[in-house]
């Protein structure tokens, strides 16, 4: 049950990323971290892909979590919860690999000098 929980919360974060997208970095809402925040264009990018990964993410899990359901699979409790973070922390992970690059890309060559 726990996956289709978190899987169903997960779905409906995603779906509020993509029906309300946070115009502008705020306290609030959005997804938020230092590489989101390191400018106007990283946090148009981190909302956009974070969006992408909370729906597909969103949509697996709730889909297993169906499944276990439906199969009658639901006392796996503690499995499942020593499971779910091999979903979630990559996705996270994933996010911040490439606001990285966006990042890095935005910044140019780090071996450029403007005064040579």
């Amino acid at each position: 049950m726990i996956f289709f929980y978190v899987g169903f919360f997960f779905l409906i974060v995603g779906i509020a990323f993509f029906l309300f997208p946070p115009k502008g970095e705020n306290l609030i809402y959005g997804y938020r971290s230092e590489r989101a925040k390191f400018s106007a264009d990283s946090w148009l990018y981190a909302q956009r892909v974070a969006r992408q990964y909370f729906l597909i993410a969103g949509g697996l899990m709730t889909a297993i979590g169906s499944w276990l359901r439906l199969s009658g699979h639901t006392n796996f409790f503690l499995i499942e919860l020593l499971v779910i973070p091999w979903f979630i922390a990559p996705m996270f992970g994933r996010i911040e690999q490439k606001l990285d690059r966006f990042n890095r890309s935005l910044r140019g060559d780090e071996n450029e000098h403007i005064n040579d």
